[in-house]
Formats: structure tokens, C-alpha cells, sequence
């Protein structure tokens, strides 16, 4: 009986010893599972579990520490724009348009005299009729020097007025005047008038009028690389060619035939003018002969454009 005993406990033994090798695995999963869980969980639903019905919280919920991988999520807050932040700044104010003289006032003080301009002047100081008036009048009263400075303040306020015909014959006149005001007359129309001012250096330079210390100076100033920067093409290669002490060079002639005007023909043709030449004097000789041919096909195109820039475009004309 014992021995049948002993058979029949040794399988209710046998159970238990089976049961917990599955209790443990069942224990592990169960840990893996809450630990999966802890990772995975959502700090704002945490913090939402902690609060009490009456919206208040038990404790802190956790802060997530900053990482690059969640810097640019969506429920981040964003910064307020510079635009928002910065004060908007006030619109400049409109410049007022400067007072102008009625034409009956400008009228009166052109009868009145000088006295009258200037305090006209004086009433209106960016009115340009009134300071090219008061100008001329200086200019006629021999006053040069008050002339020079008013013109000076006409070209500032109204470059276009550096092609007044009346106001370029005025420096032209100061620039034959007395030593101290022609040279300020010089230094006006080379800094102050543009393109202008070289053609009017070069006129006192040609014009048989002026002296030869005024024209000295004048020709000095031509060739001053900020002058010379402004002139026209087509001065500059009649200076170039006023300044020859020899022949002309083709490149020289080829340059007067596409930019040479009136100016730079009068000394082509004084090239091709023959010249008393030989032991004796007894030939005519054409001073630069080797370019001779070049020199009169330069002559003749630009006669041809000083003929067509005087004629009148077709249908230009008053029916």
C-alpha cells in the first residue's frame, strides 16, 4: 500500500514544478508591459489624470526636457513676428513745394532795380526766374562777384538752368572780367553745369575775345580728368585735335569721323589747307600728306551730318 501510495503522489508533485516556470514568464510580460506603457505615455494626459473632478491638480505633472527631436512640434509656441513687436514708423511728411512770385511782383521789382530782386529774392529763395533775374541784373550792374554767387545758387536749385542762353553769356562776360571773379567764373562752369560747362571752357579757350591768361586757365581746366568726364564726346576730340603739334594719328581721324561736329572739322580742314613749303618757300605742301586722304573722307562725313542736323525732319514744318 505504500509503495502504491508513493506512485500515486509522485504526478501531484509533478504539477507545481510546472506551474512556475509559467508564473515567471507571466510576471516578466506583465513588468514589460507597464514599462512599455510608462515609456509611451503622454505627459498632457498624465497631467490631465492627475487633476481631480474640480480642476485642480494633485501634483505637478512631469516636464519634458528639451531635445532637438521635439524643438519644432507643432504645439510649441511661436515667437511674436519683429513687425508685431517694433513700432510702426510715421510716413515722412511731404516736402511743400517752394513759394513761387506771382509774374506782376517779378515784373514790378525787375523796374524797380536791384534792391527790389534781391529782397524779392530774399522772399522767394528757390523761385528760379526770380534768381536769374536778379543774376542778369548784377551782371549788368557790373556787380560780378554777387553775380557769380547768386548763379551759383540758380545752378543748385535748378540744374536745367545751365542751358539759359542769357545766364551762359553772363559767366562768358564775368570770365573777361577782372582776374579774382573770372577765375570763380571758370570753376563755376567746370564743377556746376554739367556737360555745359566744358563747352563754355572751350569757347573762352577759341573765342578771339577773351586774353590769353584767361584762356590759359580755361585750357588748363579741360584737361582736369572730372572735366574732361563730362564733356561730350565731340568736344573732346576737338580739343584733342586743338592740342596737335604734329599730324593726326588714324586713330585719331577715325575717332573725329564717328564723334567730330563743327569744331573738330575747323582743324581737319586747317590739315588739309596747303602750306608755302621748299627751300625757298616756292611749293605748296599739305602738311600731313600720309593722311591726307583720311582727313577729307573724315571732312566730307562730317559735313554731311552738320548738313543733316540742320534740315528739318520731313512733315516738320507749319502747314
Amino acid at each position: 500500500m505504500s509503495g502504491s501510495g508513493s506512485q500515486v503522489g509522485e504526478p501531484g508533485l509533478g504539477r507545481p514544478r510546472a506551474a512556475a516556470p509559467l508564473a515567471a514568464l507571466g510576471l516578466l510580460a506583465a513588468t514589460g508591459l507597464v514599462c512599455a506603457a510608462v515609456a509611451l505615455r503622454n505627459p498632457t494626459a498624465v497631467a490631465v489624470l492627475e487633476q481631480d473632478p474640480s480642476g485642480s491638480a494633485r501634483r505637478p505633472a512631469p516636464t519634458a526636457a528639451p531635445s532637438s527631436s521635439n524643438s519644432g512640434r507643432a504645439d510649441a509656441p511661436s515667437p511674436e513676428p519683429a513687425s508685431a513687436l517694433a513700432p510702426a514708423e510715421p510716413d515722412a511728411p511731404a516736402k511743400a513745394e517752394p513759394a513761387r512770385a506771382q509774374a506782376s511782383e517779378l515784373e514790378k521789382a525787375q523796374a524797380e532795380g536791384i534792391a527790389a530782386l534781391g529782397a524779392l529774392a530774399q522772399r522767394y529763395p528757390e523761385d528760379p526766374p526770380v534768381l536769374r533775374a536778379l543774376a542778369l541784373a548784377q551782371g549788368r550792374d557790373k556787380a560780378y562777384a554777387a553775380a557769380v554767387a547768386t548763379t551759383k545758387r540758380l545752378f543748385e536749385i535748378a540744374p536745367e538752368e545751365t542751358g539759359n542762353d542769357e545766364v551762359k553769356q553772363l559767366l562768358l562776360r564775368i570770365a573777361n572780367g577782372p582776374p579774382e571773379v573770372a577765375l570763380t567764373a571758370l570753376d563755376v562752369m567746370a564743377k556746376q553745369m554739367g556737360s555745359r560747362g566744358p563747352d563754355l571752357l572751350y569757347e573762352v579757350v577759341t573765342a578771339p575775345r577773351f586774353g590769353d591768361w584767361i584762356r590759359d586757365n580755361a585750357s588748363k581746366q579741360l584737361l582736369d580728368p572730372s572735366v574732361r568726364q563730362m564733356a561730350s564726346p565731340a568736344l573732346l576730340i576737338a580739343d584733342d585735335l586743338r592740342r596737335l603739334t604734329g599730324c593726326p594719328t588714324k586713330a585719331l581721324i577715325a575717332r573725329a569721323r564717328e564723334e567730330g561736329d563743327v569744331r573738330a572739322l575747323h582743324y581737319i580742314k586747317s590739315l588739309l589747307t596747303p602750306q608755302r613749303c621748299g627751300v625757298l618757300r616756292m611749293r605748296n605742301c599739305l602738311k600731313c600728306g600720309a593722311v591726307a586722304k583720311d582727313l577729307r573722307a573724315t571732312a566730307s562725313v562730317i559735313e554731311k551730318r552738320k548738313k543733316a542736323a540742320a534740315t528739318p525732319p520731313a512733315g516738320s514744318a507749319a502747314p
